[in-house]
């Protein structure tokens, strides 16, 4: 809290400040990963590796210590994580399909507990300090796989597709069958962070993410409850999250400051999303400021 003699204009440029000085901490202890890129279509896919996009939470192995792709430690227990090597390692600590919430409750926890981690599979699918092209790190990470040996612990499956309609197809199929859709990677392409179009995702339907900024008050049937979120996305767009909130969601809305998930088709020609309907709260970061 700020002393309540500095005058209010003074308080808000430090507050502003202070803010500032958050967000720049929070940016350095983030780890410097890679952000996929929706599948354009149309290309060759030859030159691509398929996987499996699990729906769970991200981690990177430092080579000590687990963390979410937003640089919060994630307290996994000594024997998850044991004899595991110092080469860095990404994957997803996936719970099976549809059991998100499983895998986000389970590693959200200061306290590991081991029943729950149990459950939890670390599938790997890239190793960042690796030299080389995508082929070599998959090789890298078979290695990791072999050196830990832990059932729990496993490279993901990758495979080619002949084209993009039988990509199209396995898509479908696990989909049907509970996942999320699929991942590529260009398996020439050396390991870089930030977006770009050598890491690609493949989904029946697009989602992004924003911050709540505001809760809106319902009315009629939703009298005395959220009847949505004001959001703000990480360009600055700014829209009303109404639909998909279930009425556990509206009596008890995610706090302002945390950042969500919403699925949208296609965006409008000022950028806002088409559709949007919030999806669910996201696991790996913890709410600050708007």
């Amino acid at each position: 809290m700020l002393p309540t003699h500095i005058p209010p204009r003074l308080r808000y440029w430090l507050f502003g400040l202070l803010l500032l000085m958050v967000f720049a901490a929070q940016a350095a202890d983030k780890p410097a990963l890679w952000l996929a890129q929706k599948y354009p279509g149309g290309l060759d896919l030859q030159q691509y590796w398929v996987s499996e996009k699990y729906d769970g939470v991200r981690g990177y192995w430092d080579g000590t210590a687990l963390w979410t792709r937003q640089g919060e430690r994630i307290a996994a227990p000594a024997w998850f994580t044991a004899s595991w090597p110092a080469t860095p390692v990404e994957g997803e600590l996936w719970a099976g399909r549809g059991r998100f919430t499983d895998a986000q409750s389970t590693t959200r926890k200061a306290v590991p507990v081991d029943a729950e981690w149990r459950r939890i599979r670390f599938m790997l699918f890239d190793a960042p300090a690796s030299p080389g092209p995508f082929d070599a790190r998959l090789a890298a990470l078979a290695q990791f796989e072999k050196a830990v040996s832990q059932p729990w612990v496993q490279a993901a499956p990758q495979w080619k597709e002949t084209g993009e309609a039988s990509l199209l197809k396995r898509m479908a199929r696990i989909v049907k069958d509970g996942g999320e859709g699929l991942m590529l990677h260009k398996a020439s392409a050396l390991y870089r962070s930030g977006r770009g179009d050598d890491v690609l995702k493949l989904k029946p339907q697009d989602d992004a993410e924003a911050q709540v900024i505001g809760h809106i008050p319902g009315k009629g049937k939703y009298a005395d409850q959220t009847g949505a979120l004001l959001v703000r996305t990480t360009t600055g767009l700014q829209f009303r999250l109404g639909s998909g909130l279930k009425d556990a969601d509206r009596l008890h809305p995610p706090a302002i400051g945390t950042w969500v998930t919403y699925r949208y088709r296609g965006l409008h020609d000022s950028g806002l999303p088409r559709f949007a309907s919030y999806w669910r709260v996201r696991g790996d970061a913890t709410p600050v400021a708007p």
